[in-house]
This record gives structure tokens, sequence and C-alpha cells, in this order.
């Protein structure tokens, strides 16, 4: 009875608070269903025609209380996947079991006349690029979906205190990142995308096996955006130094008389800086958009053919009695991203096209990638119907190797708060049989997606 009685006078203390102040609460309920088009996986002969590749429903919950120049927001969601293995595990940060509970933001601000401050897990977006990573490296992304989300919502909270100075022509951001987030993997049993991610000739790979920073105040992370809105361009300069959200891969192979006799994976992260700047430029109906960043000295893994070769060369010494030789398991190299693109919106039409360019200086035979990789994105969007339908087609074609990706879509307005969508995602490789390309090594996921979306 006492605790009761503690839990009743608390409530009715919190509704005290909440009545004094404005509050406001909504959300959505969302589905997503993806089955599989006929597109056979030639490296394993299986093809996933009429297979469920994703089924989720996910609830959103937006809780914001404001009083004078201090707000509280907070947002989760609360996520069910029917072709996760049922777990009794939850996970808070990327929702990777069957019933997951993902904490999105949750934060407080103050607001003063020159300056602000926001305090919590939070979100932030940097860069101009729509649904490309160039200067946008703040907030680690959910790589656990293939192209499956919106690329807004794939980013992950961090946990951080971020100071504001403002101006009435611009802001300046410093971000102090204490305890780090990494991307989240695609790991668990079931999706897809882990058999692309880790090769068939691993055993095992799991979240245990990836060594993380070691949680101290000295492995902080380091953020600041200078931002300038004139009226004939915005601009933006952005200054990172933290972890790398992605790990690095490091292969280890045993050996007997008749060869390998299987391949162990773990992995870990490094530190990773960055200089970016962007601009957006109005031309009537049109906007030009640029951006670009520099990665100095970043961390790239090695492939795993070359670190299984000198794996079996040091053991052909040891056998030998002989010294073996360090295995280098990563590489560092100077790295530069850019981006231009074009939004272009006549009549009630949008089109957005985008050329995207990445760089690593040096030799890039040990990391297996071409130094120079480039892609170009379009998308084309008209409403019809007193706005109601809205019709979409958008496609990534990448230079290298000449695979593509082509996603039509329609979302049909039932009402003010009820949506419904149909669309598709067809995955093309290139013309060399060898070389997939980045797109191409997901033709097996190809698939027409049906969702609904309901918004409170």
């Amino acid at each position: 009875m006492k605790k009761i009685f503690i839990l009743m006078l608390f409530a009715a203390s919190m509704q005290g608070i909440f009545f004094s102040q404005e509050v406001t609460f909504g959300g959505s309920l969302k589905t997503k269903n993806a089955i599989g088009l006929p597109a056979k996986d030639s490296s394993k002969d299986e093809d996933k025609r009429g297979k469920f590749i994703e089924a989720k429903t996910t609830f959103t919950a937006d809780l914001e209380v404001s009083k004078d120049d201090s707000s509280l927001k907070a947002e989760a969601d609360f996520t069910y996947d029917a072709l996760k293995a049922i777990s009794s595990s939850y996970d808070f940060v990327s929702g990777e079991q069957n019933f997951g509970v993902k904490l999105k933001e949750a934060y407080f601000d103050y607001n003063g006349s020159w300056w602000s401050m926001r305090i919590g897990r939070q979100i932030s977006s940097w860069g101009k690029a729509d649904g490309l990573t160039v200067c946008d490296i703040l907030c680690p992304k959910d790589l656990s979906a293939l192209l499956s989300e919106e690329y807004a919502d794939s980013r992950l909270g961090i946990d951080t205190a971020r100071l504001s100075l403002n101006w009435n022509w611009g802001t300046a951001d410093a971000y102090f990142i204490p305890i780090f987030t990494p991307a989240a993997l695609p790991l668990q049993d079931g999706n897809p995308l882990k058999e692309i991610l880790i090769p068939p000739t691993v055993q095992e790979f799991s979240d245990s096996d990836i060594e993380l920073p070691e949680s101290k105040i000295s492995n902080s992370e380091y953020g600041a955006k200078i931002s300038a809105y004139l009226p004939f361009a915005d601009f933006s300069l952005y200054g990172f130094y933290g972890w790398d959200d992605e790990p690095l891969l490091k292969y280890s192979a045993e050996f007997s008389s008749s060869g390998i006799d299987g391949i162990s994976l773990s992995a870990n992260y490094e530190r990773m800086a960055m200089v970016g700047a962007d601009a957006a430029i109005p031309l009537g109906e049109t906007v030009i958009r640029l951006e670009g960043a520099f990665f100095p000295k970043r961390y790239f893994s090695t492939c795993a053919e070359k670190q299984i070769e000198a794996e079996a060369v040091n053991a052909a010494k040891i056998a030998a009695g002989l010294e073996a030789d360090e295995v280098v398991t990563s590489v560092r190299r100077n790295q530069v991203t850019a981006l231009a693109g074009i939004d272009w919106m006549p009549y009630g039409w949008t089109f957005t096209a985008q050329y995207y360019a990445d760089y690593v200086f040096g030799d890039t035979e040990e990391i297996d990638r071409d130094s120079y990789v480039h892609l170009a994105t379009l998308s084309i969007e008209k409403s019809v119907f007193n706005d109601t339908l809205t019709l979409s087609l958008s496609g990534i074609v990448e230079f290298n190797d000449w695979s593509w990706v082509i996603q039509p879509k329609a979302e049909y307005s039932v009402s003010d708060q009820i949506s419904l969508n149909l669309g598709m995602n067809y995955f093309v490789p290139g013309p060399d049989k060898d070389k997939p390309g980045t797109y191409g090594q997901y033709k097996s996921l190809s698939c027409i997606t049906v969702g609904g979306k309901f918004s409170f």
C-alpha cells in the first residue's frame, strides 16, 4: 500500500507540472512488408521470389513538454519484426530483436536570446546531400535495413551536449559526445544483409566479436558546425574528431595439413577526423547544392583474401621454425568525398539529380576498392488528385561496375491521418559477372514493398 500511495502521489505531482506547461503527444503506427521478386542469387542458386524479405510494424511515440524558454522531447520506436527470431533480450539502441525498443531522442533544451543548449540523446543532420553521406557523419546510421527506410530515419541518436550561439545571419554549434554510439550492423540471424556483409567462409560473427572503444572521458568525440544564412546562399562548415562508426574487420584462419579448417572474424573501431563544407544556392525554381569532406589518414580494412594469404604464409613460417610476420589488417589513407546536386521544382514537379564522388589517395589494392568511386542519383516526384496521390521514381547508378537500383513508389492519402504506399526496389548488377557492383550484390533482395501509416 505504501508503494501504491507513493506512485499515486508522484502521478498527481506530475499531472500538476504537465498542466502548468504546454504538452504535446503524438506519434504514428506504420507497417512495412517486402516480398521478393524473381532474382536468383547465382552464388547460392537461391531465388527469393514470393518470400518475405521484411515484415515490420513500428509504433512511434513522441512527447514534447515546453514552458517559457525550456523544453523537453522524447521519441521512441517500438518495433515488431515478424522475420527475426524471438529473443527475451531487448536492444535499446537499434531495436534489432524480434521486439525492439529504439530510443531515438530524449533531451532537454534551453533557448536564450543569443545562445541555447541541448543535452541528452539527440539526432543532428549535417550536409545538403539527399540520401547520400558526405559530411553527415555525426550520427551513426542503421545499416541493418537495406533502402527500406527513408534516409532521415536511418540516423541513430547520440548522447551529447550541444552548445549553440545564434545570430540573425547564422549559428555556431559545438558538440561534446562522451559515449560512442556505433552504426547498427545486420548481424541478427535471419537478416538477409548478414549473408552479404559476412563471407560464407566465416563460421560465426556477432556483436560479442566486436571490440568497442572503452567508455572513458579520453575517448570522447567532438564536433563543430558553423552556418551562415545569407540572402543569396546558405553555407556551412563542419569539423569532427571521434570514432569511425563502422568497424574494421580482422580475419583469422586455422590451418591443418589439409588446408584451412576455418575462418574467424573480429572487429574494432579506430579514430577518425573530418573537415567539410556545403552550400545551397537558390536560383528561382532551382537550388544548386554543393558539399565536400576531407578525411585525413582514415583507417580502411584490408581485404579478407590479403589477410588470409598473410596468415597462410605465417603458418608455413611457423612450421619451418621461422618467426611470423605481423598481419596487416588495416591501412591509413587520405580520403575526399564530394557531391554536386540540383533541385528543380517547375509546376508542381520535383526533379532532383546528384553526382557523388569518393577518392582515396595512394594504393587501394590492399583494401579491394577503386581509388575513384562515383555514382549519380535521379529522383522525380509529382502529386496529383488534389495532392492525395504522390507518385515518385528514383534511381541510383554507380559508374565503376555499372550496377544500379530503381525505386518507383506510389503513396495515397486516405485521410489526413492515414496513408498507404506501394513501391519496388529493383537491383541490377553490372555486366561483369565477377564484379556485380555496389548495388548488384543485392540482386536477390529485389522486392515489392507494401505499407501503411497512421499518424496522430
